[in-house]
């Protein structure tokens, strides 16, 4: 699901979201994205509707009623409850639960509500976050997104990996002599083994094309052969693309 000028939206952070499993600051830019996508809102309402039906079908039942309902009532009272329930299950809840089912979960022998229970605790999330912009307020917005999340997820014993991709004017954040954060990264990476800095191959070449340099990295960059093709490739295995 993408909204046009803007990131995608993967099925894992979207049911992650209905879930309320992200932060204020992730929620606070993906209210607008959902406002402004029609097909975007009526996915993420499906999706809330199939989590609380299932948390209906499944959690603990209400305890009865002590009051008796006369057996003519209480067949028409029903009604009107019942099919609603029975047309949305029919038509969104076989697809929805799809998304959220992960093949690692053993499912012989085991009701819908744990199989859901279980996909959504064996989630890892992965954030992708992109920077082309050579400023450095952008630079310290992404480093400190990033040690927010992941911050977040240690404390909370969850499991993320974080990509900080640096391309274009971005790149300065990873080269040696013009980093502003060169200590901060190198602490950032000792405390989070699971942050990855990447410098894209493309533009490294079309630096030593235009000034005749080769620019020298941090020891913490690890270099990949396009910035493009490295969002494609990690948003075709699930990660959340973030742009800053």
């Amino acid at each position: 699901m993408t909204e046009p000028g803007g990131p995608s939206l993967s099925e894992e952070f979207l049911n992650a979201f209905v879930d309320n499993q992200i932060d204020g600051d992730e929620k606070g830019r993906v209210y607008p994205l959902i406002n402004a996508d029609p097909e975007l809102n009526r996915k993420v309402c499906e999706l809330r509707k199939v989590s609380d039906l299932v948390r209906l079908a499944y959690d603990n039942p209400p305890p009865p009623v002590r009051r008796e309902v006369p057996r003519r009532h209480l067949a028409s009272r029903l009604a009107p409850l019942i099919a609603p329930i029975v047309l949305l299950i029919g038509m969104t809840l076989g697809w929805s639960l799809r998304a959220l089912w992960t093949p690692t979960v053993p499912t012989a022998g085991r009701g819908p509500a744990m199989t859901v229970a279980r996909a959504t605790t064996r989630i890892t999330t992965k954030v992708l976050f992109h920077l082309d912009n050579g400023d450095r307020t952008h630079m310290r917005q992404v480093l400190a997104e990033a040690q927010h999340l992941l911050a977040r997820y240690r404390a909370d014993h969850k499991r993320a990996k974080v990509e900080i991709l640096a391309d274009g004017p971005g790149l300065a954040l990873l080269r040696r002599h013009l980093s502003p954060f060169a200590a901060r990264i190198a602490r950032l990476q000792a405390r989070y083994p699971n942050l990855i800095f990447a410098a894209c191959q493309d533009t490294i070449n079309r630096i030593k094309r235009r000034e005749g340099i080769v620019p020298h990295l941090l020891p913490q960059a690890v270099v990949v052969p396009s910035a493009i093709a490295e969002i494609v490739r990690l948003q075709r295995r699930g990660w959340t693309y973030i742009s800053v």
